[in-house]
């Protein structure tokens, strides 16, 4: 299980080492899982609690409300399935293969534009910049960027694409959560929270077969529709080849 001191941690979880030290005080935090020297050594699971509190805080839940709520669930119950439903909750289904590259290398790179370039990646949350080092989350996108970079594609282009693409992969997510979110509130009323370990079990069960639903909904409707909108494309693209070169048309 990955380790992180303080700093790491606030970092991986979007907030400031500040609000780690006043969550841990105030209950909403467990106590870091060791030492090292001076430091304390925290894991995954605080991340997700990280994670969970934000969430809520977004939702306008206050620390008081947010500290009921974590007691209420882990009071009495197994704490392998609190955490369970925390991670069905809030753990990111996304790798993150980030890597560092100081700004100056990035300039050399995109060129006299640099900056915009770096805003439009950070309004599409494929590029953060912290300090003098530019972060990047998605090795793997950035890379099929830079293949189709070489085809004379320009990154603009590609940005203003995967942004198109993006918005519509979060009409389909709000779809498929808020079916989850309706299924709850019929089958149990508004506001409802497991209560008993089988309770946490179910709900954490169903939430992951709706992420797991989703994800092999899109990739398996894209491929077809990939499919289907090449060949069509294709052929309009041959009949108008046709028309401007009617002398390589045998008929």
């Amino acid at each position: 299980m990955p380790e992180y001191r303080i700093d790491d941690l606030a970092r991986a979880a979007g907030t400031t080492t500040r609000n780690v030290r006043a969550y841990q005080e105030r209950g909403l935090l467990p106590p870091p899982v060791g030492r090292d020297g001076r430091a304390s050594i925290y894991d995954d699971s605080h991340l997700e609690r990280l994670r969970l509190v934000d969430a809520l805080l977004q939702r306008g839940f206050t620390t008081a409300h947010i500290a009921d709520f974590i007691t209420s669930w882990e009071t009495g119950k197994d704490l392998s399935e609190v955490l369970g439903l925390q991670h069905a909750v809030t753990a990111a289904w996304a790798k993150d293969e980030s890597f560092e590259v100081p700004r100056e290398l990035v300039g050399a790179i995109l060129g006299p534009q640099v900056d915009e370039l770096v805003d439009r990646l950070g309004e599409l949350k494929l590029a953060r910049v912290e300090g003098d080092t530019v972060v990047f989350p998605d090795t793997q996108l950035l890379a099929a960027f830079a293949e189709l970079h070489e085809y004379g594609l320009e990154l603009r282009t590609l940005l203003d694409i995967h942004g198109r693409v993006a918005d519509r992969i979060d009409d389909i997510a709000r779809t498929m959560i808020t079916a989850a979110k309706q299924h709850i509130i019929d089958q149990r009323g508004p506001g409802w929270l497991p209560e008993t370990t089988p309770e946490i079990a179910e709900t954490t069960a169903m939430l992951n077969k709706m992420r797991e639903l989703a994800t092999a909904s899109v990739h398996a409707t894209l491929a077809r529709s990939l499919d289907a909108t090449l060949h069509r494309e294709l052929g309009d693209y041959l009949a108008t080849a046709a028309d401007r070169n009617p002398h390589k048309n045998p008929s």
